[in-house]
Formats: structure tokens, C-alpha cells, sequence
């Protein structure tokens, strides 16, 4: 069918049309580019049905000739396939059959021109012709676009990066190219992109969804770091050509089953990985994560403000304000500090702003007067009553309550997730922005009107322009937190002594006794350089996640823990607590999704058990078996 419209030009009948459509574009000319060739070869390797076609670019890292190649995978679109045995070869489609000819030099022939200067896009550009070309080939009733590259696209400028010319993918670039084909686009309602796929790294972010939610139905991809040999692409592309009819969501579920299976394997030298499905459509919805935000961000932002006191600015809540740093400290993060998964983060919240409650409470009811609790003075319910009125409790049940809808919301929004070891254990599959402190780096450089100038422009300057930012104002809220969390200078040095024991606990239990310096110098700002007077070049990969690792579990989850392999379930054995099921030694426990994809199958039945021709006494010993399914293996503890 595809060489028919090579040849003719026109498009197939609307009963020729495919049920799917996969472009895959591999971005590997930087150090990936043997990792291309890997992919290609897998891709190669399914058994293709008539009804679902596969369009890869292979951008290499070698620039002569012009251009990416592009491959009909299993198409054969090369004339000599009837002569050689090689599907890659035989797949490429020649420069000149996608208006991208090569203009060498010719030694051959002296009335040839002698070559012309050779052309080479940016990624944008290279990624917006793949699609024109691939759109062009027939119609489908599904689409998937994979995108294969170094990452991440939120703040930075790395995402499909490479290397001859220099350039990358932006955040804007994204809607971009995919609008003229899915979508509403210049009047016009084309159905949306099915599947959009990130092998990246952190690209499953809420800024990412956001941005993307016109064009694209559902979105695949990690929140961290992504190993460039961790998608199994032939058992991907199988689980979608078995199973063309099944509905996109479930295709994203057979993907995610893949690659899990492929993953866990990676967990034997202790490789946490986790991965996820967002649905874009839950965007639309009135109750939408990204009311829920900035509902939470609002509240927040409430909370870090100062006030005058005195000559002095002091936090309006200094409490409120540690719970949220402590949250932001013991989520599960990714990138290097760099994103927070949102929902883990708004459960650490949530903890740490009932704990306060509970603190306080606690602290105001148990406070002596002439040795007599004030609860024998002041009836339980007033005093209970003027706790619940404080502004303290007021301002910690909103921010609850704010929590519990982010919450919520990021359950509808990711249909499917799984983590892999003990790293990633708390990651839910949607991750936000949210770095310690105000980022700079990386840069971005623009022209200046004139043109003889560059603007620079900060990783910060650059995400609060996004979609999401603007509409959710999680950029307000991290100005708050980064203003509200910024130690003081350090302008003397202080020596500290402790108060008489009836001393006013009002002002605290310690005196501060300053020495101040004889004079204060300032000069301009200037950046810091080395002994030589170079500019000092470090990168910030923070590790401060005090998180389990194997055999190295908290003394509270001691009691829980077990060392041999077993399947454990709700009412039985170490399980009999169903609110406090056991804890594997391994430092994590296998979540469920992972689970039903290692299993081992039932060994009574027929059906894919593996078992044809056995003896009749193997038979027998079958049959006695309980039919309920094998202990998931786990590896032994070893001396």
C-alpha cells in the first residue's frame, strides 16, 4: 500500500487505512547513535500485520549525507529487496523520495555539478518533516509518536538534543509541530495524537501534560533519569500489533507491562526506575489538577508571607512554613532535587500540617497552672473549641483539605504507574517544578531586537512563561517558598547562654550575645572564580533522601520485615494486620503492577503453561498442586 502511493501520489480508500500508525524519532546524533541502530533492529524484528505500519528518523551523529534517514519499517520500499537480506537497508527510504536530495561531488562525470553546500536543520525543524512525511503516507485510526533523546524539556534546553548543528526541543516547540496534524487547528478538528511516548528523562510532568493536553489523548513516560537501553521496542511494538483493536488506554497499559518486565531486571544491580500513563483529557475536567494547585499554592502562599514586628520582618507562621520545607525534604524527588513527584509531596504535607494540629493541641492541654491542668479549669469542649478558632488550625485544615483534592486528582489523571526498587518507591507518576532554591542555570541566549546583543535569560525566567505556570501561578508560590526558606546573612558572630529557669518563655530559653565586626565592606556582585581567575564550573546533585536501601530498613519497620520469599496476602500469616503489611528486606516491596508482570503462571491448566508433552506421572504430581499462584521470587538473603 505504501508503495502505491510512493508511485501513484494519492492517498489509500478510507477501507485501506490502517488501525495504527507508529512514528518513532530516534535523536541520536550525540552518544546514542549505536543505541538507534539497537532500536531500529528491534523494531525490525516484530511480526508486522497489514494494519498497523511503523515510520522511524534516525538522526546519527554522522552529518554526511544530508539529513536523518527515515525507514518504512517492514516496508521494502527499496527495489533491491528481492537481492539482499537486510531489513534496515531495505527499509530506508532514499533522500530524493522525501525532497531531500544529496547534491555530492561527482568525479566521475565532468558535466556534473561538483556538489553544493550542504544543509543541516535544528531539531525542530527535522521533527516537523518526519511528521509531515509520515502524516502524508495514509490515513490511520490511531496514532503513536515515540521520541527518543536525551531530556528533560522543563527549564532546560537538552531535550532531542544535538550535536551537529547544536540545537534541541523547547517546551513551546512541542505544540507546535504536532497542532498542523492533531488536534483543532486553524478552524479545523483533527482527531488527537493517541499516544505520545518520552523515552527521556523527566518528561512526565504536569508542565509537560499541560502544554501537550490539545494535541495528545494520553502521554507515556518517567519522572527521573530513563536508561537509554530501557525500553524492550520489539515487545512494545508486538503488544500493540496482537492487539490492534484494543482502545489506546489499553495499549498504554500492555506498553507500561513491558516495560516494567524489561525493568526489573535492572533492579539486580540496584537500578530504581519507575514509569507512568497520564490521561491529558482529565485536564478539561472543571475540578482539575491544576485548580487544585493553584487552590494549594494560594493557600501557601498565605502562610510564607512576613509581617512587621517591630523594626523587624518576621514569618507570619514559621511552623506552617518548616512543615512545608520538611515535605519538600522527605518527598520523592527527581532530577537531582530538581522535580517533586506532586502527589507524595502533598501526602508529606498533609502528615506534617495534622502533626502540627496534633502538637499543639496536645502541647496547650497538658500545660500546668498552680498544678492544676488547665482542662480542670476551662471545660474540655471551650478549650477545644478555641483551638479549632485559632488562625494556626484554620490555615493547617485548609492546606489539608487542598492536599487531599491534588490528591485526587493525580489519582484520575495517572490511570497507570509502577516503581521499581527502593529510590523511586514513593513516586506516583506525575512530578512538578520545584527546586530548593531559585534556578539559574541553564541559561537560554536571545538576539536582541538590533541584533548585536544576546538576552540572557534564567531556567526561572524561562518556566514561569509556560501555560501551566501561568494558569496554576505555582511560580508565585515558589517565589513565596524560595523567599520565605532564604537563611539569613551572616553579619556577626554569636555566642549563646541559657536563660534562669523563670525566665519570660516568651523570649525562649537562650540569650544571644552578638560581636560585631568593626566595619561592613560591600562591593558589586561579581561570580566567583577559581585560584587561577576562571570561572568555576560545578553542577549541584544533592543527596538527601534518607530513603531504605536492601537489608538497611528503619528500627520501626523491624518488626515487619521478612527475609525469605513468600507471597504474603491480606488476613494470613505476617499479613494478619491488613493496616500494617510486612516490609521485604530488599528495602522496597513489590508494587502490584509489577507483580502481575513477573508472577510465575499457574502450573495446573493448559493454556501457556508450558507443560505439553509431560509424562503421566508429571501429570499426576500436577494435579495435586494448589491451584492459587507460586510465592513471587525474591533473592535470598546471603551471609
Amino acid at each position: 500500500m505504501v508503495e502505491n502511493i510512493r508511485r501513484n501520489g494519492h492517498r489509500p480508500p478510507k477501507s485501506a487505512r490502517k488501525k495504527w500508525t507508529v512514528m518513532v524519532y530516534l535523536a541520536g546524533d550525540n552518544n546514542l547513535t549505536s543505541n538507534c541502530i539497537t532500536v531500529l533492529q528491534q523494531l525490525e524484528a516484530v511480526k508486522y500485520r497489514k494494519d498497523v505500519r511503523v515510520f522511524a528518523c534516525f538522526d546519527s551523529n554522522t552529518p554526511w549525507p544530508k539529513g536523518s534517514r527515515y525507514l518504512a519499517i517492514n516496508g521494502k520500499w527499496r527495489s533491491n529487496n528481492r537481492n539482499l537480506d537486510w531489513e534496515i537497508y531495505n527499509d530506508l527510504i532514499v533522500p530524493g523520495e522525501r525532497n531531500h536530495d544529496i547534491t555530492a561531488p561527482d568525479f566521475c562525470d565532468d558535466d556534473k555539478p561538483k556538489g553544493q553546500p550542504m544543509k543541516r536543520t535544528g531539531v525542530a525543524e527535522g521533527l516537523k518533516r518526519f511528521l509531515r512525511w509520515s502524516m502524508k503516507q495514509g490515513e490511520s485510526d490511531h496514532y503513536m509518536l515515540v521520541l527518543y533523546g536525551h531530556g528533560p524539556v522543563v527549564a532546560g534546553n537538552t531535550f532531542l538534543a544535538r550535536e551537529n548543528p547544536v540545537s534541541s526541543l523547547s517546551m513551546k516547540d512541542l505544540p507546535t509541530l504536532l497542532e498542523p496534524h492533531f488536534g483543532l487547528y486553524r478552524g479545523k478538528r483533527r482527531p488527537k495524537l493517541d499516544i505520545l511516548a518520552f523515552q527521556n528523562c523527566a518528561m512526565n510532568g504536569i508542565e509537560t501534560a499541560y502544554e501537550v493536553q490539545d494535541q495528545v489523548k494520553y502521554m507515556i513516560g518517567s519522572q527521573g533519569l530513563v536508561l537509554s537501553y530501557g525500553w524492550p521496542y520489539e515487545k512494545i511494538i508486538s503488544a500493540l500489533v496482537d492487539n490492534p483493536r484494543d482502545t489506546p488506554l489499553d495499549i498504554t497499559n500492555k506498553i507500561l507491562k513491558a516495560c516494567a518486565r524489561h525493568l526489573i531486571d535492572f533492579s539486580v544491580m540496584d537500578r530504581s526506575s519507575e514509569q507512568s500513563v497520564c490521561d491529558l483529557s482529565k485536564l478539561r475536567n472543571r475540578n482539575n489538577i491544576t485548580a487544585a494547585i493553584k487552590e494549594l499554592g494560594g493557600e501557601l502562599q498565605k502562610v510564607l508571607a512576613f509581617k512587621n514586628e517591630g523594626h523587624k520582618r518576621v514569618l507570619e507562621y514559621p511552623v506552617i512554613c518548616d512543615a512545608v520545607r520538611l515535605a519538600r525534604l522527605e518527598a520523592q524527588t527527581f532530577w537531582g532535587e530538581t522535580f517533586v513527584d506532586v502527589y507524595d509531596f502533598c501526602e508529606r504535607l498533609l502528615k506534617k500540617c495534622n502533626r502540627a494540629i496534633r502538637v499543639n493541641s496536645a502541647l496547650i492541654k497538658n500545660l500546668k497552672v498552680d498544678g492544676a491542668l488547665i482542662t480542670k479549669i476551662v471545660a474540655e469542649d471551650a478549650l477545644e473549641s478555641g483551638i479549632r478558632e485559632t488562625d494556626l488550625v484554620q490555615h493547617l485544615r485548609r492546606i489539608i483539605q487542598c492536599c487531599r483534592n491534588v490528591m485526587e486528582r493525580v489519582k484520575e489523571m495517572v490511570p497507570y504507574s509502577y516503581y521499581i526498587g527502593s529510590e523511586l518507591q514513593y513516586s506516583r507518576g506525575l512530578s512538578i517544578y520545584f527546586p530548593w532554591s531559585m534556578p539559574e542555570e541553564p541559561y537560554s541566549f536571545y538576539y536582541t531586537k538590533a541584533g548585536n546583543e544576546h538576552v540572557l535569560v534564567t531556567a526561572f525566567e524561562t518556566y514561569s512563561k509556560y501555560c501551566f505556570v501561568r494558569d496554576s501561578e505555582w511560580g508565585e508560590f515558589l517565589r513565596y517558598f524560595y523567599r520565605a526558606t532564604l537563611r539569613k546573612v551572616r553579619r556577626a558572630d554569636r555566642k549563646f547562654t541559657m536563660k534562669t529557669p523563670t525566665a519570660n518563655l516568651s523570649l525562649g530559653v537562650v540569650d544571644e550575645q552578638y560581636t560585631p565586626p568593626d566595619e561592613v565592606l560591600t562591593t558589586d556582585r561579581m561570580r566567583k572564580t577559581n585560584s587561577n581567575g576562571g570561572a568555576i564550573d560545578y553542577e549541584v546533585w544533592s543527596n538527601v533522601k534518607n530513603y531504605p536501601r536492601r537489608n538497611y530498613v528503619s528500627p520501626s519497620d523491624c518488626p515487619l520485615t521478612v527475609d525469605q520469599e513468600a507471597r504474603h496476602r491480606q488476613g494470613r500469616g505476617r499479613y494478619r494486620d491488613r493496616n500494617s503489611p510486612p516490609i521485604s528486606y530488599l528495602g522496597w516491596n513489590i508494587c502490584e503492577f509489577v507483580a502481575d508482570v513477573i508472577k510465575r503462571k499457574p502450573l495446573n491448566g493448559n493454556k501457556g503453561n508450558g507443560h505439553k508433552g509431560i509424562s503421566a506421572q508429571q501429570k499426576a504430581v500436577l494435579r495435586r498442586l494448589p491451584t492459587e499462584p507460586e510465592p513471587i521470587p525474591e533473592i535470598r538473603r546471603r551471609s
